[in-house]
């Protein structure tokens, strides 16, 4: 089984990651060498689940 791994990023580290990706992406075109990996990780984190986070006390009512 392989392992999964789970990180929290805000916009910030989440634009800099798919930006970092996509310059390397693009080097390894230039350099004719096959991207398809790069791209599947690339739709993966841009298609990941959005965590909300709730702030303040809430209270639920039956």
């Amino acid at each position: 089984m392989e392992d999964i791994r789970t990180i929290d990023l805000d916009i910030y580290d989440f634009k800099l990651m798919i930006n970092a990706l996509n310059e390397f992406r693009n080097k390894k075109i230039a350099e004719n060498i096959d991207t398809e990996i790069i791209d599947k990780l690339i739709k993966k984190i841009l298609d990941a689940p959005l965590k909300k986070k709730f702030r303040g006390n809430y209270t639920f009512e039956r």
